[in-house]
């Protein structure tokens, strides 16, 4: 090989050495967005799960106090005076209790599951700015909170 070459093939080896650098720097820069993304798709997960519990106890209010489950017309052959109105039935209020405690239980769940994630993903990475892991699940918590007053307020109502 000449003496020419050498100081080329250097420079080339250089490059592609720096070349390689700057990809693997890339590279981890992207895997850590995908952890982000990761962390905050967990986040989203737990508020579908917090939504759906609060339906959940709303459409089991809804029964208890508008007599949804067993209504029946006035004048037909099951209807009966305390079958009307703002009276509630064994059926309605079984059914909203146990819609409520379905929806506390969810939302529990759920809560304490994200909170196991975010703790385990800290060990690994760092929270983006502005999370942790307690804000999420606090909210969690609060919603079954809400949840157990609803049904002390329906166990009130029912005597």
């Amino acid at each position: 090989m000449s003496e020419q070459n050498q100081p080329q093939q250097i420079q080339m080896m250089q490059r592609m050495v720096a070349l390689a650098e700057k990809q693997t720097s890339l590279s981890v820069d992207r895997s850590e967005m995908s952890e982000v993304r990761s962390y905050h798709n967990a986040e989203r997960t737990l508020a579908v799960w917090v939504r759906t519990a609060l339906s959940l106890m709303i459409v089991g209010l809804a029964i208890d106090r508008f007599g949804l489950l067993l209504y029946r017309a006035p004048g037909g052959p099951h209807s009966s005076p305390l079958a009307h109105g703002l009276l509630i039935d064994d059926a309605s209020i079984g059914t909203c209790i146990a819609l409520i405690v379905l929806g506390i239980v969810m939302v529990l769940a759920t809560g304490f599951r994200f909170f196991a994630y975010a703790k385990t993903w800290s060990g690994r990475h760092r929270f983006p700015a502005h999370h942790g892991p307690y804000l999420a699940p606090f909210f969690a918590v609060m919603v079954a909170l809400f949840g157990i007053l609803m049904l002390a307020i329906i166990g009130i109502a029912a005597t």
